[in-house]
Parts: C-alpha cells; structure tokens; sequence
C-alpha cells in the first residue's frame, strides 16, 4: 500500500494550448467509462497519458487527478498519486503543449516529502505548512510564507506566548498531557527545480 501524495498544480503558457490541454482533461473526466481500465476511473493519469498518444506502460502516471478548474488562462488541478508527484505525465504534457509551464506544491506525510518547484512564490508562496490536533481534537491544516507567522497565529489562536519553536515544543508537551493524541507538525516546503 503506498504512501499517497497530494499535489497542487498551475499551469501556464499560451492561452490556446491551456485551452486545449483542459477541454481533454475535462472530456476525459466527464467520460462514463475510463478509455483504459484501471482503478482510479475517468481521471486515471494513464488516461490522460493515452490521450496524449503515448504508452501508460511507459510513463508513470500512478494516480489520479481531482479539482480541475480553467481560471482566466490558468489551468488548475490537483493530483492524488503514490509516494510522489509524477513528473513524468507533467513532462510529457510539456512535450505536447510546448509553451506549457507548470508550477506546483506537494506534500506527502508519510515520508515528509514537502516540495514546491514555485522558487518565486509566484502561485505558491507558502513555505511552512502547519498541522494541529489540539487536546480538544480540534484539526488545523494551515499554511504560511514565513516563520513568524507561523508563531503569530499560533499565539493568537490558543491565547499562549508564541515566539520560536521551543515555545511549540513547550505547548505540545502540555497538550500531550491532556490528550496524547495532539501534534503539532510544521514542516517546510524544499524549493527544488
């Protein structure tokens, strides 16, 4: 059973290819049947990697897509796929849509893989993503560009001083008392390229 990645994608680049590429990403999803069957249905990556007129045996493209929106001349979705993004079906679009760039965020817990090849924070410009389970199982899933404001919604949030990670450390240490079931992950998104 793999670990699951999500990922946030943007993409951009002349407005005909954007359109292009998202009128068959949505012909794909609105289809009743897979043109390839598998396991995750319409929005299968293979799918689209069909379409694309290539092998889905020879490109990786395990996962699925959800989210799809066209905003403005951006192309906009999300990927769930086994322990990474993949690359792969994204390089072959670009190899399809020549003036196509994309940019994305991704995060998968289980191995603490937190990524973003948006090195200019021009679609993504969080760098920390925040997790919380307080003693009153109260979920948070925040995100921030800086450090600080990481502490500055935590102070304003649950009413204590805030000023660095040990002060973190300190408040999940008392949480831990009243339920050992809270966390607190901050992690940081890697710019790679």
């Amino acid at each position: 059973m793999p670990n699951w990645s999500n990922t946030a994608y943007v993409v951009e680049g002349d407005a005909k290819e954007v359109q292009s590429l998202y009128d068959l990403m949505q012909e794909l999803q609105d289809m009743e049947k897979p043109t390839i069957e598998n396991g995750f249905g319409t929005t299968w990556l293979g799918c689209l990697v069909d379409a694309l007129g290539e092998d889905w045996e020879n490109v990786d493209c395990r996962g699925s897509w959800n989210g799809l929106e066209l905003v403005g001349d951006i192309l906009k979705f999300n990927t769930e796929t086994a322990w990474s993004p993949c690359d792969e079906t994204l390089e072959l679009i670009l190899k399809k849509f020549p003036s196509l760039r994309y940019y994305y965020r991704t995060e998968e817990p289980g191995m603490v893989i937190y990524e973003t090849n948006d090195s200019e924070g021009k679609y993504f410009p969080e760098r920390y993503v925040l997790n919380v389970l307080t003693p009153e199982k109260e979920y948070f899933n925040e995100y921030f560009e800086e450090l600080k404001n990481v502490f500055e919604w935590m102070e304003e949030e649950f009413k204590q001083p805030i000023a660095s990670l040990t002060d973190i450390d300190r408040l999940v240490e008392k949480w831990e008392k009243q339920y050992d079931g809270a966390i607190c992950c901050l992690n940081k998104f890697e710019v790679v390229y």
